[in-house]
């Protein structure tokens, strides 16, 4: 009887010490959850980088933006300084803020989370002046489980009115007037922010973690010119959506100057290539940042050696089709450089010109009839290869250049005559003429344009030509 009374209370025990074994594994499976949450969704945002959105909100003239930047509590109380700026705001009255002259962010005492910024440079243009402002900043992270930095505080300590200062036009803001519905804005605006104010830190933090190894030479000459004062000019800067890639822009035409003290070291376009990246929170961040010398883009494409057809001279001296200048002079630069491997029979930069999922359609003509192949990028290196064995010199002329599209993508069509000259003397030597067709897109992975179709037709009214 005893043994039995023994085995069940043993058998109870074991049951409770299972029950909360399971149940201290549960709980801790959930409180390793919840640290998961709270660490997962806290802002990794710095207080600079908060300070940019809202210089950001403030210039769009939006007074939503702005109000999402508030806490709560605050915005109802009326010595906050929220009221006033908003008011504003409704009032059409612009806002031009000088991250430059800030203070950097300092913790507040007693305040686990709460910095303070001063001195912040603001100019608000009411119609027909404008008033000069210093601005100070109280900032803190507020919610439970997602904290995000909310202004509880925003200071007017210094004002005067500048009669002399004209309302700004749209010329004179147009990275946020005319690109406000492009979703990379604010991070370009950091962008700027962390060059002119020569912060390494916060440059870095706006790449991509990976692609700051996979475009090392890029991100290396950025830094490198860090040690410099740099001018961003936004003014001419173009925002364009990658086709057929969702979540990644093209900013183009952004222009620097860089200078040490008052000398003019070099001046510059830059090309930002921005995705969102992330897992659980999706951020948009820098995939590449490409440094164009100006006088180089311009001079290229008119003056590369053996490429005289693509000048523009032989094609009738003017740039024709409806794109726009700049996407012209890389579309030719791209042209020369592609004509010039090609006579010049060096096949890795030939092939380095088409994108890896290029659509390319050649035609033989044999008898006086086309037929068409439809070629891979490995193909076409085989086919290129063999082609090269063939003739002991190729001469590609082009002519009466069309380049259509916008500054991401464009559509070029010109003649193009192609002589070949065998190895073999007992051979006569091949040419053909006929109408090109190519698709030019920016790469997203780099900024770099490259052909991602292409297609060849006879053209008819010309003599005939020998046949192979």
């Amino acid at each position: 009887m005893n043994n039995t009374q023994n085995r069940q209370n043993n058998q109870k025990k074991f049951a409770i010490s299972r029950n909360l074994m399971w149940g201290g594994a549960v709980a801790a499976i959930v409180i390793a959850f919840i640290l998961f949450l709270v660490i997962v969704m806290s802002s990794s945002e710095t207080p600079t980088a908060f300070l940019v959105k809202w210089k950001s909100a403030l210039e769009s003239g939006d007074p939503q933006r702005y109000e999402a930047l508030w806490v709560k509590s605050a915005r109802q109380r009326p010595n906050t300084g929220y009221q006033r700026t908003v008011r504003l705001l409704r009032d059409n009255v612009n806002f031009e803020v000088d991250l430059g002259g800030a203070s950097q962010p300092y913790r507040v005492p007693r305040y686990t989370n709460r910095f303070r910024i001063e001195g912040i440079p603001l100019t608000a243009y009411y119609p027909g002046e404008a008033q000069q402002q210093l601005r100070n900043l109280v900032i803190e992270k507020k919610g439970i489980i997602q904290q995000r930095w909310k202004i509880v505080q925003e200071e007017v300590v210094g004002s005067e009115f500048a009669p002399t200062v004209s309302t700004p036009g749209p010329a004179q803001k147009p990275e946020i007037t005319e690109q406000s519905n492009s979703p990379v804005v604010p991070l370009v605006i950091a962008w700027k922010t962390a060059l002119e104010v020569q912060d390494l830190k916060a440059y870095t933090n706006l790449w991509d973690k990976s692609s700051r190894k996979k475009r090392s030479s890029s991100f290396a000459r950025a830094k490198d010119l860090m040690s410099q004062t740099h001018s961003v000019d936004l003014s001419g800067a173009t925002y364009t959506p990658v086709p057929r890639f969702k979540n990644r822009h093209i900013v183009d035409n952004i222009q620097i100057t860089l200078q040490n003290g008052s000398d003019v070291i070099e001046t510059h376009t830059r090309t930002l290539t921005i995705e969102k990246k992330g897992f659980f929170r999706r951020k948009w961040k820098i995939m590449n940042d490409q440094i164009n010398v100006v006088s180089d883009a311009i001079a290229l494409a008119p003056e590369v050696s053996g490429v005289d057809t693509v000048s523009g001279k032989e094609s009738g001296g003017t740039f024709d089709g409806n794109a726009p200048l700049d996407t012209h002079l890389k579309v030719r630069q791209v042209l020369g450089k592609w004509q010039a491997a090609w006579e010049d029979k060096d096949l890795n930069t030939y092939m380095s010109i088409y994108s890896a999922k290029a659509q390319i359609t050649r035609v033989s003509v044999k008898d006086g009839r086309e037929s068409s192949v439809y070629l891979t990028k490995g193909q076409l290196r085989s086919k290129m290869q063999r082609l090269n064995t063939i003739y002991a010199d190729i001469q590609v002329s082009i002519s009466n250049l069309q380049v259509n599209g916008d500054r991401a993508v464009a559509d070029v069509k010109f003649l193009q005559k192609f002589t070949g000259t065998p190895a073999s003397g007992s051979r006569p030597a091949y040419s053909d003429y006929g109408t090109k067709k190519l698709n030019l897109m920016v790469d997203p992975t780099d900024g770099h344009w490259r052909i991602y179709a292409e297609t060849w037709s006879r053209y008819e009214d010309v003599p005939d030509f020998p046949k192979m």
